[in-house]
């Protein structure tokens, strides 16, 4: 049997063009940005999205629960720890095999984790789409916001930028208009700039993590203070010994009232 001929990039980029205004055409959207890609990657990647938009269009809904063939499972409240732990762990792995992703960030116990999975999850619709590599992913916290777990998330964040050098910037949890120690308006560069002075006294700097000490959330008035105890180590030139060093960090946070996304308005910290 002769061999196929490869296809130049020449021809594979105008394949790869016709293909594009066809689904520009039968879909909609562009494909802004991957014109950087090799022509035989870019080709593989919009016979795949083509692929896709096609099985889209015919496919129809179908429960999480059908999807993954029905399974045989018990209610969470008749089994043991033990027994819940062994069968979570058998559900996550049947959805994973078909493609589906379910996680917690926050470290949900195996127990809610189980009912959610069992309670909620199966009862998603979703697209009935098989493909290979196809991966859908849901988050518990998609389900059940968590404002403490937020707040954790954007103080964490900041703790990294600030005691670490390797962090670059975490200007997105932030304020525009911050708060000084004396409560006074600060512009959130200013405050940035004075991390960085903060951080360019060191030759490495190492976040190495905290320990959450109070968490005061504010509903009626949409705030919350945080204090937290950070640990980090630092080293003065290159070459010298590294040194292990804590601060105590204290944050206002306020909810956007648009976005409902926690942000810092103020920070203070004292090395101890």
């Amino acid at each position: 049997m002769a061999k196929r001929r490869k296809k130049s990039n020449i021809e594979l980029t105008t394949e790869n063009e016709l293909l594009k205004l066809k689904m520009m055409a039968e879909f909609g959207g562009d494909f802004a940005g991957s014109e950087h890609l090799p022509p035989e990657i870019e080709h593989v990647f919009l016979r795949q999205i083509n692929k896709f938009h096609q099985l889209h269009d015919k496919a129809g809904m179908v429960r999480i629960y059908d999807f993954i063939g029905a399974p045989l499972y018990n209610h969470v409240h008749d089994l043991s720890d033990k027994e819940i732990k062994k069968e979570l762990k058998k559900l996550l792995k049947l959805l994973r095999k078909k493609g589906i992703v379910v996680e917690t960030l926050s470290g949900v116990g195996d127990k809610e984790m189980y009912r959610f999975v069992t309670e909620e999850i199966f009862k998603q619709e979703i697209q009935n789409i098989r493909m290979p590599n196809w991966t859908i992913h849901m988050l518990y916290e998609e389900f059940h916001p968590s404002d403490e777990f937020d707040i954790k998330n954007q103080c964490g964040t900041a703790l990294a930028f600030i005691f670490d050098k390797g962090f670059i910037t975490a200007d997105f949890v932030f304020l525009d208009e911050m708060k000084s120690e004396l409560g006074l308006g600060i512009e959130k560069d200013e405050l940035i700039e004075k991390i960085d002075t903060f951080k360019l006294g060191y030759n490495q700097m190492q976040f190495l993590g905290a320990e959450f000490k109070s968490i005061d959330i504010d509903n009626e008035n949409n705030s919350a203070h945080v204090s937290v105890g950070a640990d980090f180590k630092t080293q003065t030139q290159k070459g010298r010994r590294f040194k292990t060093e804590n601060a105590e960090v204290h944050f206002t946070l306020v909810k956007e009232p648009n976005t409902q996304y926690w942000m810092i308005e103020q920070l203070l910290f004292d090395r101890l």
